[in-house]
């Protein structure tokens, strides 16, 4: 049954690791922007702690009920990850750390040239294993049949990332700085980059706690927009990032940023991460529900 009430679930995290490169020291990931702390990424980042899983909550109160149980069947393979959302954090805990996954480390982001007028998997993926290939693999490996294994665990926990991370903006982004790494910028008076402030900066200025934030987010959600956003092309999701980062993503004047910047884009943070749920939620109720 959908629409779970977000009220009558709760979720206890365990302490997950920061992506491999992150130079990342945050008290119970809840604070990144607090004294003493550094939000500083290099390569490409990762979609902040928050709104991983804030996306992830979102999907699982959209799915249908015997797709969290085809979940928690996967879930028992590795018994570290007793919840959905922490499975949703771990391509960055293994990230440059597990040899096994190396190929996976270029697969959260995708960079497009300045001026694309769309996404082109030839062009854009011809370098690297993106995150639009990424997905459509981990897609495959799940849709290929239905055993409870190892391999289809992998293929969730990498399908549930990289979901959330082609919605994040910047990681669909220019490769001349890194998906906004090498934008140096002042964001309420923090040095940090671009990257950093869409991944961590937006969802944490708002002071909301994470949980309560995204059953805020859900409760916003109707039919009408679940319809409006069904897809099935990964591609096109990281073309409608790209296409906020073009548009005004970059529009920081003299680099130091605050409320006005900040007022300007939150919408669009909050829709990306609503937009990410909701079709996290349809695909794997098409991969794994029956």
């Amino acid at each position: 049954m959908r629409y779970l009430l977000p009220s009558l679930v709760c979720f206890v995290l365990l302490p997950i690791a920061a992506s491999a490169g992150a130079t990342t020291v945050v008290s119970n990931d809840e604070h990144p922007w607090a004294e003493g702390t550094s939000i500083e990424t290099e390569g490409p980042g990762l979609w902040g702690f928050r709104a991983h899983k804030m996306i992830c909550a979102i999907a699982w109160w959209d799915m249908e009920d015997d797709t969290r149980a085809a979940i928690h069947d996967l879930l028992d393979v590795d018994d570290r990850y007793e919840r959905f959302i922490e499975s949703c954090l771990w391509a960055d805990e293994v990230r440059g750390r597990v040899a096994l996954y190396d190929r996976w480390t270029t697969a959260h982001y995708v960079n497009l040239p300045r001026g694309a007028t769309a996404f082109s998997v030839e062009r854009d993926c011809a370098n690297t294993f993106c995150v639009v290939e990424g997905i459509l693999e981990a897609r495959d490996v799940l849709s290929g049949s239905d055993e409870v294994n190892e391999e289809r665990l992998d293929a969730l926990r990498f399908l549930s990332h990289m979901m959330s991370d082609i919605h994040q903006p910047l990681h669909a982004g220019y490769a001349d700085d890194r998906g906004g790494n090498d934008t140096k910028i002042t964001f309420f008076g923090r040095e940090t980059n671009l990257h950093a402030a869409w991944d961590w900066g937006f969802t944490e200025h708002t002071g909301k706690q994470w949980m309560d934030y995204a059953s805020e987010l859900y409760f916003g959600i109707s039919d009408e927009d679940r319809a409006e956003w069904a897809s099935d092309d990964p591609g096109s999701w990281s073309f409608e990032s790209f296409e906020i980062v073009y548009a005004s993503a970059y529009d920081i004047g003299n680099g130091d940023v605050g409320q006005e910047y900040f007022d300007r884009h939150i919408d669009v943070v909050e829709l990306r991460i609503q937009q990410a749920g909701v079709r996290l939620a349809d695909w794997l109720d098409a991969l794994l529900g029956d």
